[in-house]
């Protein structure tokens, strides 16, 4: 399944995509602060749900460290053309009260 690689660059932009490709949203995290990344809302229908990892600096840094981003991976579901917004939000721990920061991005579904 060919992938769509988008990150905290993209934010606001309109990203096209097609049935069967796979939405991967890539995002600067410091896990030492107790912030992390959690979905807030998207389409069911036109996104299956993530996959959701934290992968440390490709240097082998420690966990946390200036590098370490989370990565969330959407398959494309078959409903198209559809157009609709994925949000992310950068919160801290038990996810209450409001977000530290906000990713947004429009999806425009292809056949």
């Amino acid at each position: 399944m060919p992938e769509v690689l988008v990150d905290h660059t993209d934010e606001g932009k309109t990203i096209t995509l097609r049935v069967g490709d796979v939405l991967v949203v890539t995002l600067p995290v410091n896990m030492l602060t107790g912030l992390h990344w959690e979905v807030a809302s998207y389409d069911r229908e036109g996104l299956g749900p993530p996959e959701v990892d934290v992968q440390p600096p490709e240097s082998g840094g420690a966990m946390g460290a200036g590098g370490t981003v989370a990565v969330f991976r959407f398959p494309v579901g078959t409903r198209a053309p559809a157009s609709s917004r994925l949000v992310l939000e950068l919160r801290g721990g038990h996810g209450r009260g409001p977000a530290e920061q906000t990713y947004a991005i429009t999806l425009n579904i292809k056949g």
